[in-house]
């Protein structure tokens, strides 16, 4: 079997602190596992206005109470991972993040260092409008911290992100996460079954199918 036929491209517009995109990450690691797909991570920045320290959470937007909602609804449709989620305290600034992914992206590693700052965030609970963070994320993947902190002063990335929020913008895209898989739009999350139809009405085959061995590693 021929595996260089081109994959179905599939893009994730999302933002960092969007705990729906954290929980997302599950089903686009099947999706890799299970289809000939390339997976592109896009930002969709929630709250530009937010400044790099931070901000306070609305008030009418995280009380208690709607937290304890969305923190049940998080335990229904990914237990594992939420159970291990630390919601923060503030609103974060997504811009340095955004930056940093596109150093990675440049470095063939984007998508272990995207997994690394979700994780920084919501699972140890630390701010990702902060250098160190995002250079303790590139530490674990393997891309050079201090060439990436460079690159965050200089603002070497700067206007690429503008460029990508920019291409968010023009395609419309309003909610977050959204998945672009293929000639196929879905606003928001939803259960792995939702992308198994896409894939198969646009005739994308199954690793398993095809005999592909990646089909069988775990992720």
């Amino acid at each position: 079997m021929d595996y260089t036929v081109t994959p179905l491209p599939v893009v994730v517009f999302a933002d960092f602190i969007c705990p729906y995109s954290y929980i997302a990450l599950d089903q686009m690691e099947d999706l890799m596992r299970d289809y000939h797909v390339e997976l592109l991570w896009r930002p969709h920045w929630l709250h530009p206005e937010v400044p790099r320290t931070g901000a306070a959470m609305p008030a009418q937007a995280a009380p208690e109470e709607r937290r304890e909602r969305t923190l049940a609804w998080l335990r229904e449709m990914a237990p594992e991972r939420a159970a291990r989620m630390r919601f923060p305290d503030k609103l974060q600034f997504s811009l340095f993040a955004f930056e940093a992914l596109e150093f990675a992206q440049d470095r063939g590693l984007v998508l272990p260092f995207k997994t690394a700052v979700f994780e920084a965030l919501w699972i140890e609970g630390r701010d990702i409008g902060q250098f160190s963070t995002l250079q303790d994320a590139a530490d674990k993947v393997g891309l050079d911290r201090e060439e990436l902190g460079r690159a965050l002063s200089r603002q070497s990335y700067r206007n690429r992100v503008h460029d990508a929020l920019q291409l968010a913008r023009n395609a419309g895209v309003t909610k977050t996460p959204t998945f672009v898989l293929g000639s196929y739009r879905i606003a928001g999350w939803h259960y792995y079954e939702v992308f198994q139809t896409v894939m198969e009405k646009q005739g994308v085959p199954l690793r398993a199918v095809l005999g592909d061995p990646r089909a069988a590693r775990e992720r």
